[in-house]
């Protein structure tokens, strides 16, 4: 009932959408292959995979939340950083039903006999700031940005001048458990690689890339610790949550810029 779609972003790297609309991207080179992200975990993902590359395939995954972690049971390589190990918890059957709910609002809602079951007691590979990952003339390197969660990053792919983003920096940032300025730090960190990436690939949206949200949301860092952005009040899963910069709807600001953040009154130092 429910499928995986594909498009081409360039000649290595495909955009792989699920059910809910979750992206996540295989990027070959030569001798292998890396699937970024494994979304909600709808059954049939290595399939979907498989039918795409013949390459072998690792996984690394941006952060373990339920919505790009899912999946990954269906891989035996699977890289994360292990400061979000302890997010494995948020990954149950009933939050990722939930989730897929909340945004399939059309058509068939999944049971879950449609969703593959996550291994709690799954060994990950450890992923670090720096680390990188040869595929045969294509690279992956890491960036290690804390914020959206504690081991969240980001992967370059410097030969075809793109990185993805993941969580760690969009339209609609959640920085709930981590202090602003801490965040602010990551993005320091990963501006320092901005002259070596062009096309920034997104998680979320309806296309797979999108305008850079780097400067807007290190604007916006600055803004929440100054006290001087919007402040809009909005509630999160029963959260009570602020947004810095006004907008319409996520990813919709007044001010026609594209990054924001959500965040919560504890964070802001």
């Amino acid at each position: 009932m429910f499928s995986y779609q594909s498009q081409k972003v360039s000649d290595h790297i495909t955009r792989v959408i699920d059910p809910a609309g979750v992206s996540l991207y295989l990027v070959e080179g030569r001798e292998r292959a890396a699937l970024l992200d494994t979304g909600v975990g709808f059954q049939g993902l290595q399939k979907a995979v498989e039918a795409l590359t013949k390459l072998s395939v690792f996984v690394i995954l941006t952060h373990l939340h339920p919505d790009h972690a899912g999946g990954a049971a269906e891989f035996e390589q699977v890289y994360l950083h292990p400061a979000d190990l302890a997010l494995k918890e948020n990954a149950s059957m009933d939050t990722r039903l939930g989730y897929c709910h909340a945004r399939m609002r059309e058509g068939p809602k999944p049971t879950a006999e449609d969703l593959l079951p996550f291994d709690n007691n799954q060994a990950f590979e450890g992923l670090s700031d720096g680390q990188s990952f040869e595929l045969g003339g294509i690279t992956l390197e890491i960036i290690h940005v804390p914020g959206h969660t504690p081991g969240s990053c980001c992967v370059l792919i410097p030969e075809e001048r793109a990185i993805l983003f993941g969580d760690a920096c969009n339209a609609n940032t959640l920085v709930f458990d981590i202090p602003v300025s801490r965040y602010r730090k990551g993005l320091e960190h990963l501006a320092e690689s901005a002259h070596r990436f062009d096309t920034v690939l997104y998680s979320h949206g309806l296309s797979a890339t999108g305008p850079n949200s780097l400067e807007d949301n290190l604007e916006l860092c600055a803004r929440i610790l100054a006290g001087t952005d919007d402040k809009i009040p909005e509630e999160f899963m029963g959260r009570a949550v602020l947004r810095a910069a006004a907008a319409v709807y996520p990813g919709c600001r007044v001010d026609g810029k594209f990054g924001n953040i959500v965040y919560t009154e504890e964070v802001r130092n």
